[in-house]
């Protein structure tokens, strides 16, 4: 039962958001867990939209009756446990991956207690969930992010192949003071294995003697993410052979999911699927 955060310390960078979606999503179809995906911005995000297009009134689910407002109407009346929170998602794979929708509320609401809130929510989710992720965004001088890494107990950091930003991550001038003594995992996101700037070549250059881990440049997975049918792309090619236009993108999200999952301490051995 862990929390798992998923940053980038530059806007624009790493594709944190496609990331966690694809980790979440290749983890829940191959592993026997229970995952909650949620995010902190206020808006509805692509997080959000992944997994099916709004409905006719530009909602992707009614929010009086869902998402993290509710949890928080809840909390208030004292009625919050960390069983209920699951009522109050929307179910992407069943008993495997549920999606909890960020705030509607206005900044200028009186009554918007979010950054106080969403931390305590996701740290009692993660009583019931086996793992829950939160995708903090890029920066992190926004709402309450610094809580959310603070309390992870492992933060994914993604980060893209552009050198001046490597060197500023790698002499910590990029870090947060969450980021210490915590365990991270890198990710270079939206990889091109090609570039003159591979992972072998950086960890080379920044003497770094972890791995790092990369999700590559995947056009069907793009277009998935764009065409709100996340779920869809993941049933269709988890099992693609070599030569398949995904293969090599979804060994990579296995290589990366198979790491964060022992990097927890969680046997995946005795989560993973029968015939996975």
């Amino acid at each position: 039962m862990s929390q798992v955060a998923f940053w980038a310390p530059v806007r624009g960078h790493g594709a944190a958001t496609s990331n966690v979606l694809a980790v979440s999503t290749m983890i829940a179809l191959d592993y026997y867990a229970r995952i909650m995906i949620t995010h902190t911005k206020r808006t509805r995000t692509a997080l959000e939209n992944a997994f099916g297009r709004p409905s006719s009134d530009g909602n992707l689910l009614s929010f009086s009756e869902y998402g993290l407002d509710a949890l928080e109407r809840l909390l208030q009346s004292d009625k919050m446990t960390p069983e209920t929170i699951q009522d109050y998602t929307k179910p992407i794979v069943k008993d495997r991956l549920d999606l909890l929708p960020g705030s509607r509320k206005p900044l200028a609401d009186p009554d918007c207690f979010r950054e106080e809130t969403l931390p305590y929510i996701v740290s009692s989710a993660s009583r019931y969930y086996d793992l829950t992720f939160v995708d903090v965004g890029d920066g992190y001088k926004e709402d309450c992010t610094e809580v959310i890494l603070r309390n992870s107990d492992l933060i994914v950091v993604n980060l893209s192949q552009n050198l001046e930003l490597l060197e500023r991550y790698f002499n910590k001038e990029l870090w947060t003071e969450s980021l210490q003594n915590k365990p991270l995992l890198l990710v270079l996101g939206d990889y091109d294995e090609n570039s003159r700037f591979n992972a072998v070549n950086l960890a080379r250059k920044f003497k770094w003697r972890q791995p790092i881990y990369t999700v590559p440049h995947c056009t069907g997975y793009l277009d998935a993410c764009g065409d709100k049918n996340v779920l869809e792309f993941f049933l269709r090619s988890r099992n693609a052979g070599p030569g398949h236009s995904s293969h090599v993108f979804i060994s990579e999200i296995r290589k990366l999911t198979k790491a964060l999952l022992d990097r927890l301490g969680l046997d995946s051995k005795l989560m993973q699927e029968r015939g996975a």
